[in-house]
C-alpha cells in the first residue's frame, strides 16, 4: 500500500514537472528551428561589431575625460541602433515562415501529442521570437553595459549609471514589441510575412510623419512609440 502510494506521488510529481517544463522545451525547440537564417547570422555579427565598437570608444573617450555622462551616453544611442539596425535585420528574417518545414512540422505534431493546443504552440513560437531578438539587442546592451560599469567605472558611475539601466530596458521593451509583431506577422502572412512586417512597421511611421504634428505621430507607430520610450529610460534627446 505504502509501495503504491509513494509510486502515485512520484508519477504526480513527473507529471507537475513534465507540465511546468514542457512549454520551455517547447520555446527552445522552437527556437532552435527559427534561429538558423542568414538574417539572423548577420544580426549577431553586427550586433557584436556595435559592441566591440562601442566598448572600444567608451574606453577611449573616458581614458582621456573620465567616465562621464558623456561617455556613458554611448550606451543609451548604441541600444538605438541595436534596436533598428540588428533588431530590424532579425525581425525581418524571422518574419517568414522556417525554411525547414519539416522540421517546423515535426515540433508541432510532437507538441499536439503532448497535449498542447495551437494557440499555446503559438504562444511558444512567439516567445521564441523574442528570445532571438532579445539575444540579438538585449546581451549586447548588458556586455556592453558591465563592461563600462566594471572596467571603465571601476564599479561607480554615481548619477550616469541610469542611461546604461534604460538603455537595457529599452532593448528588452524593444525586443518584446518587435517579437510579438515579427511573430504575428508571420503567422497570418505566411510566405508574405516580411512584406506584412514592413507594412506594419513602416506606412503607419510614413503617413504619420508626412500628415501628423510631430507629437501626435510619434504615438500612432511602433517606430514614434519606441523613440519617445527610448527618450524617457535613456534621458536622451531626440
Amino acid at each position: 500500500m505504502l509501495a503504491s502510494m509513494a509510486n502515485s506521488t512520484t508519477l504526480s510529481h513527473d507529471f507537475r514537472l513534465h507540465v511546468v517544463t514542457a512549454p520551455r522545451t517547447l520555446v527552445v525547440l522552437l527556437r532552435g528551428s527559427l534561429a538558423p537564417r542568414w538574417g539572423v547570422r548577420a544580426a549577431r555579427v553586427y550586433s557584436a561589431l556595435v559592441s566591440i565598437g562601442t566598448a572600444a570608444t567608451i574606453w577611449i573617450v573616458s581614458h582621456r575625460y573620465g567616465p562621464d555622462g558623456t561617455a556613458v551616453s554611448l550606451v543609451a544611442r548604441s541600444a538605438a541602433v541595436l534596436t533598428w539596425v540588428a533588431g530590424g535585420i532579425a525581425a525581418l528574417a524571422l518574419a517568414a515562415p522556417p525554411k525547414d518545414v519539416a522540421l517546423a512540422q515535426g515540433i508541432a505534431a510532437l507538441a499536439s501529442t503532448r497535449g498542447f493546443s495551437d494557440e499555446i504552440i503559438a504562444l511558444a513560437e512567439m516567445a521564441a521570437t523574442v528570445r532571438l531578438l532579445i539575444e540579438v539587442i538585449v546581451f549586447p546592451l548588458v556586455a556592453i553595459g558591465l563592461f563600462v560599469f566594471a572596467i571603465v567605472a571601476g564599479g561607480r558611475l554615481d548619477g550616469a549609471a541610469w542611461p546604461i539601466i534604460g538603455s537595457v530596458a529599452f532593448g528588452l521593451l524593444a525586443s518584446i514589441v518587435l517579437g510579438v509583431t515579427t511573430s504575428a506577422c508571420r503567422r497570418w502572412g505566411g510566405a508574405q510575412g516580411r512584406r506584412w512586417l514592413v507594412v506594419v512597421v513602416l506606412l503607419p511611421w510614413l503617413i504619420a510623419e508626412m500628415v501628423l504634428p510631430e507629437r501626435a505621430a510619434e504615438l500612432v507607430s511602433i517606430p514614434g512609440l519606441l523613440g519617445r520610450v527610448w527618450q524617457a529610460l535613456t534621458g536622451q534627446g531626440p
